[in-house]
């Protein structure tokens, strides 16, 4: 690939360090959900300012990478796909804090039963962004592992899907049972949507990874 003015180099190291900013975000998201099961809203709290500053430490990056764009690195036809991948990229930290903060502000007491299939999902969710960020760093080294890359995401997110529908149905049974109330129904349907969306989110962006590296190969 042309390498102009050695911005194209610059772009992927921040390409790469904004990836793994969003790992971490999702790996201190586990950590609130740890806070979670436990009830301890005071540790949760601060975990959640935690995440909140990883998420913004990923946004400057993502900013720094348009401005790159925006003076010339890349040439015209892979760079509009670099900046929408870069933005898939950073929403999916958005997702993590915007959870991080549903479970800060719900003050729920978490059901006694469902939180293995919660573990689980959560598993699932690391386990994406990780594959997520190993096609990423690939796609300028190797395009054929970073394709295989992109098709795994593919499947994770099969696997989370199954999971959020367990969890949801879970959720509906014990209000049934009327061991848990409306709002924590409510509340805890919505957690885990937004749990669910943090994969479909690293999908969307391993998707934009796999059309860069098919136009490459024209």
């Amino acid at each position: 690939m042309v390498k102009l003015f050695g911005k194209e180099s610059q772009v992927e190291k921040y390409g790469q360090t904004h990836v793994e900013i969003v790992y971490e975000s999702i790996m201190k998201l586990k950590e609130v959900m740890s806070c979670f099961y436990r009830g301890n809203f005071v540790e949760l709290d601060k975990k959640v300012d935690e995440l909140s500053k990883l998420e913004h430490d990923a946004d400057t990056i993502r900013r720094k990478m348009e401005l790159e764009f925006y003076h010339g690195a890349f040439l015209p036809f892979d760079r509009e796909d670099r900046i929408v991948l870069a933005e898939l990229v950073d929403s999916v930290s958005d997702m993590a804090e915007a959870t991080g903060f549903s479970i800060s502000l719900s003050r729920l007491v978490f059901p006694s039963k469902g939180q293995g299939d919660f573990e689980k999902f959560m598993d699932v969710i690391i386990e994406t962004v990780s594959v997520l960020k190993q096609c990423i760093e690939k796609l300028d080294e190797d395009m054929g592992d970073s394709i295989a890359k992109a098709h795994e995401v593919e499947d994770l997110e099969d696997v989370a899907d199954s999971i959020e529908r367990k969890i949801i149905k879970t959720l509906y049974q014990l209000y049934k049972e009327e061991k848990i109330d409306i709002l924590t129904l409510i509340e805890l349907k919505n957690i885990t949507t937004k749990l669910g969306n943090i994969v479909d989110r690293a999908e969307n962006a391993s998707d934009r990874a796999l059309i860069i590296a098919a136009k490459r190969r024209g």
